[in-house]
This record gives structure tokens, sequence and C-alpha cells, in this order.
């Protein structure tokens, strides 16, 4: 037996090789590993799952932007509740030829039920109040925007949403929103 001084440089050189060697060995799979691996999966998931379930996204791919400046949008699906001067998100229902049925459109909730509304050539107003400028969406079709002049009360559950720009595709032209619509507020990101 050879009898090795461990406090040389040779045995200092020799722990050293031995630990990496021991680090670039393949390691065994443990069960307290695959156990913490699980458990952190499930979180993960679980928290994806939450996140989704409350949350979504809304990219507006419109050239012209009815909310300037934003594109990108979060929907806090769990607040719902209609407030008016708010901004949401709702499912389009027989928006053609802008929208088909199912996209999600983001505007300003302007009418509530039982307002009196009055939409004509030169602006459209709620309760008397104006809350947007002519019609030109409908002209910009090729559409006589004298098809859109209106007065009407807004029905029990149903809500009128507006953009903030001229060209903005909205209650002007297709009416109302149901509640059954309405995914939740909308917060712009970018």
């Amino acid at each position: 037996m050879v009898l090795r001084n461990p406090l040389s440089i040779q045995s200092a050189i020799a722990r050293a090789e031995a630990e990496v060697a021991r680090q670039r060995a393949p390691r065994r799979l443990t069960a307290k590993f695959l156990v913490t691996a699980a458990a952190l999966s499930a979180v993960v998931a679980g928290s994806v799952i939450a996140l989704t379930s409350r949350f979504s996204l809304a990219i507006a791919t419109q050239e012209s932007l009815c909310l300037p400046p934003y594109r990108v949008w979060v929907i806090d699906k769990s607040d719902r509740e209609p407030v008016r001067g708010d901004i949401f998100a709702f499912k389009s229902q027989g928006l053609s030829p802008l929208f088909v049925d199912g996209t999600t459109v983001v505007k300003v909730l302007k009418g509530m039920p039982g307002d009196s509304v009055s939409v004509g050539l030169s602006e459209t107003s709620i309760n008397g109040q104006v809350v947007a400028n002519g019609l030109d969406v409908a002209a910009q079709y090729g559409i006589d925007p004298a098809r859109y002049v209106r007065s009407t009360t807004i029905g029990t559950d149903r809500f009128w949403f507006f953009g903030e720009t001229a060209d903005s595709f909205d209650s002007r032209y297709w009416g109302s929103a149901g509640s059954e619509q309405i995914m939740g507020k909308a917060y712009p990101i970018w």
C-alpha cells in the first residue's frame, strides 16, 4: 500500500479530477427527483390553465385602428360587468363584411339598456350627448349613409359600442351587442 500525503499537490489534483468525473457521470433519476418534477409540472400546468381561463389576448389586425394607438389588449374574462365608458371585448355576431362571426372586437361601451340613441348623417348621440361623428364607413364601402339614420331605444341586455375614430365600424352601423357576446373588460398593452 502506498501512502500519499493528503495535503500534496498530487492529492489535490486527484481529488479535483475525481470531482469532475463524478459531476460528468450520468445521474440516475431518483424517486425524489421524479416526484419534485411531477409536482412542479402540475403547478406550472395549473397556473397556465388558471391564467388562460381568466385572461386572453386580442390583437387588432386591421390597418386602421379604432382605438389608437393600441393594437394588443389583455381581456379580463372575469370582469364582464358593463360600465359605460369602459373598454370591452366582445364576440362579433352579424358584422359582415368586416368581421366574421366570433371575431374578437374591442370597443368603448357608450350605450346601456334603456338609453335613447339617435344616428344622423353628421353625428350620433346617446341620451342627447354626441358620441360619434359622421358615417364614414358607409361612404368607404359605397353604401348610402342614409341607410343607417335612425332613432331607437337600446333593449334589455343590449349595449352600444364605439371606436374613437371616424372610420370605426361600430354600433352606428350594426346596432347593439348582447350581454352574452361580452367577453370581458379590455386593457391596452401595446
